[in-house]
């Protein structure tokens, strides 16, 4: 079972609260330099996102403009 599909099955508030709560706590202590991609993810990255375009599956500025407030 991956993370995404466990997530969706927490039933249990206070669980799903504690997690966010970690996840948030390392997102906030995550510097820039701490983040490495291989050539290679940079490349999957691009291929997913490439695809995602082709689909579709795109949002406007104003858009993510207006999503990333709830950030």
């Amino acid at each position: 079972m991956n993370l995404i599909e466990y997530l969706l099955g927490v039933q249990d508030e206070k669980v799903f609260e504690k997690i966010e709560s970690t996840i948030q706590k390392s997102i906030k202590e995550t510097k820039p330099s701490d983040i490495v991609f291989t050539k290679q993810d940079l490349l999957s990255r691009a291929e997913f996102a490439n695809k995602q375009i082709k689909k579709g599956h795109v949002i406007t500025q104003k858009e993510l403009e207006k999503q990333s407030k709830n950030w």
